[in-house]
């Protein structure tokens, strides 16, 4: 097809196409062009020498700019699809939309590692004055005082002789002593650690005990408290000692718990009744808590279960994270913190009062037959007569029963009264009549219903009065304030105005 005499054709068909490309251009591309070449050949090849070709500073620049503009980009979308690919796994969204997701995130972070290769393989920027990659350089200034110019990049540097130092000789310095007005409280008891006493139970002979105990341990300290010895030793390693003592020599005595071992009581709610304790155990260890002991609650007079369980958590980093559980067994929980009655404890193991049998070292008692065996080991199982009770020797009543003469009696000391009982109990109280007849006789009499209809009228009048005269309050409140003769005057005449 020709056009205006000329026929239009590629840029491939002959090397007499390429006239209108200057000389000087087209013998620096003439060895890639072939005759036979197609546009899109000529341009991969076009682009494939200007690659080739050495670039600038100011070129390499802009390549390094676009690079880091590239990366800032793409961090930016996978910060984003790594937000989003967490939520949908959190709300439970599709695998494929997932999927989906997880591809888009692997070409940003392709896209990031090309372009950090190929910031690593150009190197830094050329151009020293470029602010974006390299800190502003500062020009050459002169010294006033040795009237010299200052090399920035030399190391050395020219001061004046008021700034010069001296070579001193190196000198150990003796550490700084710092007065500290407050090193007497790391010296308190509060501070020191806690060492659980032994207490001893009382006999006749234990004045020996406690003198033996002395020449070994002097620093010992003895205390009788509740019927029992409280031997306190210095040490930790001394405690243990006394204690295989006290073994040795076959003495009874009950051991006191720190309050860093004694574990956190805690009671769980709103689980079934049926909940199976070992279970339960498991779930609790399984979330990093270490469970002592699981016990449900139960109301021993009518022999019956509550849906409460009594857990035993040993004391570690995270023991008291287990009041964040929400959920057991997909069921909404309550924890919350056991709250102990103000009774006396009695041991299941030698039946005295104010320990447990965890830490007693007593000889063993039973509260129904008195032999030297636990009570639940007891060869009588069926309900007892007329039972003698172990500490009192009394009949009727067992060692446990409250009401029994040796049985401690707890000092519960009454609540302080509020301020609204203190005042109903000096607020004088009404004579209401007592005597039946007077009831029925009438509250008001004739003279009273008189009295009370003469009130009414004067009040009607009044009320009248007001009405005739809507300024009348005003201005009495005016004439109170106001003691000259004339404008008291003024004022009865506005009044009849």
């Amino acid at each position: 097809m020709s056009e205006d005499g000329r026929s239009r054709s590629t840029l491939s068909s002959s090397s007499t196409k390429l006239s209108f490309i200057p000389n000087q251009f087209l013998s620096s591309y003439k060895p890639s062009i072939k005759e036979d070449d197609s546009p899109i050949n000529y341009t991969q090849s076009w682009v494939q020498n200007h690659n080739q070709q050495p670039r600038s500073d100011g070129q390499i620049c802009q390549e390094i700019s676009r690079r880091e503009s590239i990366i800032d980009k793409n961090q930016d979308f996978a910060q984003t699809c790594r937000k989003v690919i967490r939520d949908l796994q959190i709300n439970g969204g599709s695998a494929a939309l997932i999927a989906s997701r997880n591809n888009e995130l692997l070409s940003y972070e392709k896209k990031i590692d090309e372009s950090e290769s190929i910031l690593i393989s150009i190197g830094p920027c050329p151009v020293m004055s470029c602010s974006k990659h390299h800190e502003a350089i500062k020009d050459d200034a002169m010294d006033l005082e040795t009237g010299q110019y200052v090399d920035q990049n030399s190391e050395f540097k020219v001061v004046s002789p008021k700034k010069a130092a001296k070579n001193l000789p190196n000198l150990t310095k003796s550490p700084i002593l710092t007065a500290n007005k407050f090193h007497e409280l790391a010296n308190l008891d509060d501070n020191k650690p806690q060492i659980p006493a032994i207490n001893l139970k009382l006999d006749s002979n234990y004045n020996l005990t406690l003198q033996e105990i002395h020449s070994m341990f002097p620093e010992t300290e003895n205390r009788l408290v509740k019927g029992y010895i409280s031997i306190q030793a210095n040490s930790p390693e001394n405690r243990l000692k006394i204690i295989e003592l006290l073994k040795k020599n076959k003495k009874e005595f009950v051991l006191s718990e720190a309050q860093t071992d004694r574990p956190l009581k805690i009671v769980i709610k709103r689980l079934p009744i049926d909940q199976d304790k070992e279970e339960l155990k498991a779930i609790l260890e399984s979330k990093g808590f270490k469970i002592l002991r699981i016990s449900q609650l139960k109301n021993y007079r009518q022999k019956t279960l509550y849906p409460y369980f009594l857990v035993d958590v040993a004391k570690n980093e995270n023991h008291l994270k287990i009041f964040n559980l929400k959920t057991i067994k997909h069921l909404n929980i309550k924890i919350e913190a056991f709250k102990r009655k103000n009774r006396v404890t009695i041991c299941f193991k030698c039946s005295d009062f104010h320990h447990s049998a965890k830490n007693c070292q007593c000889n063993p008692r039973c509260i129904k037959c008195a032999g030297v065996h636990e009570t639940r080991d007891c060869s009588i199982k069926n309900k007892i007569e007329n039972p003698i009770c172990i500490n009192c020797n009394g009949e009727g009543h067992l060692a446990s029963w409250r009401g029994c003469p040796k049985f401690p009696k707890i000092n519960n000391y009454p609540s302080k009264p509020t301020y609204a009982q203190k005042l109903k109990s000096h607020t004088p109280k009404p004579n209401y009549p007592t005597n039946p007849e007077n009831l029925s006789e009438p509250l008001t009499t004739n003279q009273d219903i008189s009295d009370f209809q003469t009130i009414a009228k004067a009040l009607k009048t009044v009320k009248d009065a007001l009405n005739e005269f809507p300024n009348l309050l005003e201005i009495s409140e005016a004439l109170k304030n106001t003691k000259d003769k004339f404008q008291r005057l003024n004022l009865l005449i506005k009044l009849i105005d």
